[in-house]
C-alpha cells in the first residue's frame, strides 16, 4: 500500500468524521455480515457461486488503488473515471470550507489525490 493511498484512506476517514457518512448516500453501507442485518439472518441459497472480485489476478495493483480512491469499480471507462472524479472535487473543494481551516487542509489533501488518481488513470486510458 502506498504512502497516497493510506494519506487518501485516513482523509476519507476523517472527513467522514466531521461531515457524517451520510453526506454521500450514493454510496453504499458496508455492513454485511452484522448482527440484525439481512445478511445475517439468513444463509445463501446452495449453488450459488460466490461473487468474483473486480480486481482478478491481471489487474494492476497501482491502479486498482486509483479505481478505489475515486470509487469505481476496477476496469471502469474514461467518461465514467472523469464523471466520478469531477464528482468527487465538487463534493470535497476546499473553497467549500473555507470557514475551517482543519476542513479546508484535509479537503486539500484529498483532493489532491483524487487529481493524481484521474491523472494517471486517464493517462493509462488514453494510451490502451
Amino acid at each position: 500500500m502506498t504512502i497516497l493511498s493510506r494519506v487518501i484512506g485516513r482523509l476519507r476517514s476523517e472527513l467522514n468524521a466531521l461531515f457524517g457518512p451520510d453526506s454521500r448516500p450514493w454510496v453504499r453501507s458496508t455492513s454485511r455480515g452484522k448482527a440484525g442485518s439481512a445478511s445475517a439472518e439468513h444463509e445463501p441459497r446452495a449453488g450459488r457461486r460466490p461473487r468474483r472480485s473486480n480486481t482478478g489476478p491481471a489487474a494492476d495493483p497501482v491502479l486498482a488503488r486509483y479505481y478505489a480512491n475515486l470509487e469505481l469499480p476496477y476496469g471502469a471507462g474514461l467518461d465514467t473515471v472523469s464523471g466520478a472524479w469531477r464528482r468527487l472535487v465538487k463534493e470535497y473543494h476546499p473553497d467549500l470550507h473555507s470557514a475551517d481551516e482543519q476542513k479546508k487542509r484535509t479537503a486539500t489533501e484529498l483532493v489532491k489525490g483524487l487529481n493524481r488518481a484521474y491523472e494517471e488513470l486517464s493517462k493509462h486510458l488514453k494510451h490502451t
